[in-house]
Formats: structure tokens, C-alpha cells, sequence
């Protein structure tokens, strides 16, 4: 086949990642590793790529190739300088660390569960890229929209809103079909095996983040290895089962896993800007994940009774004769919170609400009164398919959601799970169609938003009760 959109697609990548680099001191703090980092600047990167067509779209400008070319050299020139500029403003750090230790000077080797992880990727990559694991919803939705947008040059909205395209969902979020639309732009065709390997990378990120957890929070080396292994195979298993490649699911699977390490440290500013961030690429990337927006967005906000984040540096001395307004530093610090929490979101959520609204592009028979009756049939069906081959077993997972808050360090990521878990219960039991074909349709590829993070959870609260449960123990 043709490597040019294969080519353009690992550029995209790298430039998206390389954007949202130039935002990493903001999102990641000094102690997260230069593989979170990664993760951080990534999904950074995207949502301010996202933010760029959605500014095309609304001044009407076309997404040709050399427009898409000069606008994102001419954003990764302007966040460069702006770097440039705050790191010449920024004290030095005192320390680094490397990604595989907790902190400090030094590197650290992989381990085998990392041999693992790679395995899972390859394998993954290697079927999703002979298009053996493509997922339905990738021929009659994501990759349909894609090609659309890529004819079109845009989002096409005069398309969605054609009475027959119910069926491919018009009213949802496009970041997904938008990254498929510019890499065939800039390679020259609409190639399904490049198209796949986002999923590929956005698998790896998604371990990435997850090992990162397990390293800020498991002081166990086997165990961080173990659990990275167990997370690695079993998600591979079912996304090769299911199959998965193509589709939205892993972006939100990938955001929940990417919020673990700023929900697990104690609260920052850095850490409020990258829930922010983490929270609207959520949302750009499907209906799910505008409620996990949502949840992420109130885990933080609600995480030491909402009292201000500590700051992430140290500030200048004050003057002993200056005036002191502890109030007003109260509600500044309260203030840079909630801009760093919800502008982000904001900012992807208002274009894409005016333009559903604009042309009536929501679809009644998602949503309706929640209906009692069927918590007993919506319950059986969802026991089904949790004894069913789908995951291998590994769909039992979601009974380990409730021992999450007994670690205190997991409680906001659990409470998160919890609320994400009970809104797919609602639209089980509240949406205007059979419950049978939605959950048969949708209960595996919702799981896998969830079962990552709560495999590390476990993971997290196994470590701490070993270190625990063995006085003396070398943690290190």
C-alpha cells in the first residue's frame, strides 16, 4: 500500500506530541516521569489540535494540506517562544527523575512486565494493522465520518444532519474522525491501516499512564511489573477478541488511566490543569466522555474539602510591612482552579453543544425517563455478559470497583469509576430502545473504559497492604 498516510500519521503524532510539549511544565509535575510526560503532552497536544479545526471550521476555512501544515507550524512556533520565554522565567529544579524509580538520580532497568506491555502493543499494532481486529464501528461510524470530513475538508455538518445518518451517531463529539480526516489530508489518501494505528497509540499511552500510576503509588517492584503485565494481556486479550482497533473507546479509556497520577498525589495547580486537560479531551472524543469530563472535573474540585491547590513552586518572600489579604489570595487561588479546571472543557464543550443545536443533530432515543423496571432485566443481562468471552474473564474486574476506597489514596479515582459505571447503568435503564441489543452491542467496549484503572487500583491497594502486611520490607 501507499506509506505516505502512514507516514503523515506518525508525523501528526509526533507534532501533536511535540505541541503539547512545549505545555509539559504546566501539566506534569517534578516528580512524574519523562514516560508520563509523554502521556501529558500527547493528549495536551491533540485537544489544542482539535481546538485549531474547530477554529477553522467557524471561520470557514478548508482544511487543505497546506493549510493544515502552516497552521500547525505557526501554533508550534508561537507555544515554543512562549516556553522559551517561561523557562527562562523558571528556578532550575532540584532534582529529576526517570520514569522507572520513585524520584531522584539515576536509571533504572525495565522489567519484564514492560516486555510485556511492548508485547501486547506489537501484537496489537501488528493485527490492527493488517485490519483483522477492525471494529464495526470504525466501517459504519468513526472511519465513515472520517473519510466524510476528509472529502469535505471539514466537519461536515449539512451530512450529519441528513435524516438517514442516525445511524452513524451525528450528535457525538468528532476529535476521533477529525484525526483520521487530517492524516489522510496530509498523506494524500484515506488509508484504513494508518487510520488504526491512533488506537495503537493510544493503547500504548494508556499502559503508560497506568505504569506511571503503579510507580508513584506501589512501592513494590515486582508488584509495579506484575500489575503492569496483568493490565497489558488482559486488555490486549479482549481488544484482539472483540475486536477494537478503530475505535473511540480506547480515548476514554486512556483518559481515565492518564487522570490516576494527578488524582493519586495531593492536590496542585499542576495537577488541576491537567485533570482540565484531561477532562476535555474526554469530551471531545465521545458521548462517554463527556460525563467523565464531568466526573474528573468534580474529583478534583471536590478532593480536601475544595480548599485551594498548593502551589507547585515556591513563592517570593512577602515584605514583613506588606499588606496581608488572605482572603482575596483565597479566592485568586479558588479562581485560577476553576479556569484551570473548566476552560479547557468549556472550550471544546460550547462549539460542539451550538453546533448539535444549530443542526438538530440530537437524537431522542438516546435518553428518556429512567425506567425502574428494568433494573432487574438490565442487571441479568449485564451478569451475562460479564461470565461471557468477551474479556476472559476479566470483566469481574468491576467487582473489585468497590474495595477501591479502602486504600484513602484511590478514593477520588474510585469515586470517579462509580459514577462513570452508574451513568452506563442509567442509560441502560433509561434510553429509548431495547435493553437486550444495547447492552449485547456495548457492555464489553464500556468495560474497557474502566477496567485498566481499576486493575491498577487493585494493583495499588495490593502493594500497600503487602508493604503492610511485612514489617521491614525493602520497598525500594
Amino acid at each position: 500500500m501507499n506509506l505516505s498516510p502512514l507516514l503523515a500519521m506518525a508525523a501528526l503524532a509526533a507534532v501533536l506530541g511535540f505541541l503539547g510539549s512545549r505545555f509539559s511544565p504546566a501539566l506534569a509535575g517534578p516528580g512524574e516521569s519523562a514516560v508520563y510526560r509523554v502521556v501529558a503532552a500527547t493528549l495536551a497536544g491533540t485537544l489544542v489540535f482539535h481546538l485549531l479545526l474547530t477554529l477553522l471550521d467557524l471561520v470557514g476555512i478548508a482544511w487543505r494540506p497546506v493549510v493544515l501544515a502552516a497552521a500547525l507550524a505557526l501554533v508550534c512556533g508561537a507555544c515554543g517562544l512562549a516556553h522559551a520565554a517561561a523557562s527562562r522565567r523558571r528556578p532550575p529544579r532540584a532534582g529529576s527523575t526517570d520514569g522507572n524509580g520513585a524520584g531522584g538520580p539515576g536509571r533504572r532497568r525495565l522489567g519484564w512486565g514492560d516486555a510485556v506491555a511492548l508485547a501486547g502493543v506489537l501484537v496489537f499494532a501488528l493485527l490492527a494493522w493488517k485490519l483483522w481486529i477492525v471494529t464495526p464501528d470504525f466501517v459504519y461510524h468513526w472511519g465513515l465520518k472520517g473519510h466524510r470530513f476528509f472529502l469535505a475538508q471539514g466537519v461536515d455538518y449539512t451530512y450529519l444532519a441528513r435524516g438517514w445518518n442516525w445511524v452513524i451517531h451525528p450528535d457525538y463529539p468528532n476529535l476521533l474522525p477529525e484525526l483520521y480526516a487530517a492524516t489522510a489530508l496530509l498523506g494524500g489518501s484515506f488509508a484504513a491501516p494508518a487510520m488504526m494505528l491512533w488506537s495503537v497509540l493510544f493503547f500504548a499511552l494508556l499502559l503508560a499512564a497506568c505504569r506511571e500510576a503503579l510507580r508513584l503509588a506501589a512501592a513494590d517492584r515486582f508488584l509495579r511489573q506484575a500489575g503492569l503485565a496483568l493490565i497489558a494481556a488482559a486488555t490486549a486479550a479482549f481488544a484482539i477478541n472483540t475486536p477494537m482497533a478503530g475505535g473511540a473507546d480506547w480515548m476514554i479509556a486512556l483518559a481515565l488511566a492518564a487522570a490516576l497520577p494527578p488524582l493519586l498525589r495531593p492536590r496542585d495547580r499542576v495537577g488541576d490543569l491537567g485533570i482540565g486537560v484531561i477532562a476535555a479531551f474526554a469530551a471531545a472524543s465521545k458521548v462517554e466522555g463527556l460525563a467523565l469530563g464531568v466526573f474528573l472535573i468534580g474529583a478534583q474540585w471536590a478532593r480536601a474539602g475544595c480548599r485551594p491547590p498548593a502551589p507547585n513552586t515556591p513563592t517570593a518572600p512577602t515584605a514583613p510591612n506588606a499588606p496581608k489579604a488572605p482572603g482575596t489570595a483565597v479566592l485568586l487561588s479558588g479562581t485560577r482552579a476553576a479556569a484551570a479546571l473548566l476552560l479547557p472543557a468549556a472550550a471544546v464543550v460550547a462549539p460542539w453543544l451550538a453546533e448539535v443545536h444549530r443542526h438538530h443533530l440530537f437524537l431522542a432515543f438516546n435518553s428518556g425517563p429512567f425506567d425502574l423496571a428494568r433494573v432487574p432485566r438490565v442487571a441479568q443481562l449485564v451478569w451475562a455478559m460479564m461470565r461471557g468471552h468477551e474479556w476472559h474473564g476479566f470483566a469481574f474486574a468491576l467487582l473489585l470497583a468497590p474495595l477501591l476506597p479502602a486504600d484513602r489514596r484511590l478514593r477520588p479515582i474510585a469515586a470517579v469509576i462509580a459514577l462513570q459505571l452508574a451513568f452506563y447503568l442509567y442509560v441502560y435503564c433509561s434510553a429509548r430502545v431495547d435493553p437486550t441489543d444495547l447492552i449485547q452491542t456495548s457492555f464489553g467496549r464500556l468495560t474497557l473504559h474502566v477496567v485498566p484503572a481499576i486493575l491498577a487500583g487493585a494493583v495499588i491497594a495490593a502493594a500497600r497492604w503487602t508493604v503492610q502486611s511485612t514489617p521491614g520490607r525493602d520497598s525500594g
